[in-house]
């Protein structure tokens, strides 16, 4: 029985009965539980390689493995039937980790997939990781740099080497199993499950590897169709996300801050006397002013933050669990480094300088929807331009002032 991609091809063992078996420096899994040949301790003085842990897989599923395993064949086909929809691609993530859950049991689970503008794999999906510590998570992209070196299935448990171990205990499992993914014949990222000493398997391994070549036809789609997205709501200009990027992001990071009890901090930008700078220079200039500060604003920021064009010379920043204090820090910030940056006006003989006012306001302490944090900040933001410009103001500042009069 195939259910590989027919033009794929992949190595097979002369037995085709022994096709599930693992391959190890440090020594061989041959059933269902990980036994390696090695030492007790982990072995630190020895550089990582990934074919420590990769798995042998092949383009058929043994008798055995059909007739023992034959409802996870049963997913696998489902994942065969459901492969002609059109999802976005997070949900065509999601179903792949859920149909992956019916195969194996986990504790676990991250799916980590490619992201052009940035050049490196973001956490897509988790699975039981509530609130994923960036740290742990940004470690965990190891994992997919073996699985693009290797183009196979990781399998992987403590005990084999310290780096391992390190990784295992951040992420709450005693062992590994990691799928690569594929769209066109290329590793585009990775689901790794994470589980007890004795939950993976190296036939669990080939057939996760299986629904991952099923599923490849449906997300090389859903990764086409998210590339034209990226290009919808990404600014031709400053390559900063556009307004209607802007307005569902913030959508989705307040209905995320009610249930999460937590702040939402909007910053209002807009560029001081930017009408003069285009009289004066002409809008070549104007243009290269707007990617310039586009550029100081991006600087720094976290990887949850939004950085957005809201049109003209307005830029909007949305910070999510960040305070009132934290945004004023944030936004003083960011209005020193636009004051000190020197902008070239047209050529590098002409230099001018270039200052921004920010308007600060904070979900929920100033608003509790959407229009009325977009209202505050732009208030806020107004204020600023009122006070002289090149300055934060934030909408409490004025909230206050209007309390005490």
């Amino acid at each position: 029985m195939c259910l590989f991609s027919p033009g794929r091809k992949r190595t097979r063992l002369p037995d085709t009965a022994s096709a599930i078996a693992v391959q190890a420096v440090a020594g061989k899994w041959t059933d269902s539980v990980l036994k390696p040949k090695m030492s007790p301790e982990p072995q630190s003085s020895l550089p990582v390689s990934p074919e420590m842990f990769a798995v042998d897989v092949f383009s058929e599923l043994d008798a055995e493995t059909i007739a023992r395993r034959w409802h996870s064949v049963n997913v696998i086909l489902r994942m065969s039937v459901l492969g002609g929809l059109d999802l976005h691609l997070d949900a065509a993530l999601n179903l792949l980790c859920d149909l992956a859950g019916e195969i194996v049991r986990f504790q676990r689970g991250a799916v980590y997939f490619w992201e052009e503008d940035q050049e490196t794999m973001h956490v897509r999906v988790t699975r039981n990781i509530d609130d994923p510590d960036p740290e742990t998570m940004t470690r965990a992209n190891v994992l997919n740099f073996w699985c693009a070196k290797t183009g196979r299935p990781l399998l992987m448990r403590r005990g084999i080497h310290a780096e391992v171990d390190s990784l295992l205990s951040g992420l709450g499992g005693e062992s590994a199993l990691v799928i690569p993914l594929f769209v066109r014949n290329r590793v585009v990222g990775s689901m790794q499950l994470f589980g007890g000493a004795k939950d993976f398997s190296a036939e669990d391994a080939q057939l996760l590897w299986t629904l991952s070549l099923v599923a490849e036809n449906l997300l090389t789609r859903d990764y086409a169709n998210e590339a034209l997205l990226h290009y919808a709501f990404t600014d031709y200009l400053t390559s900063l996300k556009t307004r209607g990027y802007f307005e569902q992001q913030l959508e989705l990071e307040l209905k995320r801050a009610e249930r999460r009890h937590s702040p939402v901090s909007l910053l209002m930008i807009d560029i001081d006397h930017f009408k003069q700078l285009n009289d004066k220079y002409g809008h070549q200039a104007g243009d290269q002013v707007l990617r310039d500060v586009a550029s100081l604003l991006v600087k720094d920021m976290r990887e949850i933050d939004t950085v957005a064009r809201y049109g003209g010379e307005e830029f909007v920043i949305v910070l999510p669990e960040t305070t009132h204090q934290g945004a004023m820090l944030v936004a003083n910030r960011l209005r020193r480094s636009v004051e000190t940056a020197p902008f070239f006006a047209g050529s590098p003989d002409q230099r001018t300088t270039v200052t921004i006012s920010i308007g600060v306001a904070v979900y929920s302490r100033d608003a509790r929807f959407k229009r009325d944090l977009l209202e505050a900040s732009d208030t806020a933001l107004y204020e600023a331009k009122t006070r002289g410009r090149n300055r934060v103001v934030s909408y409490s500042e004025i909230a206050r002032r209007k309390e005490v009069s």
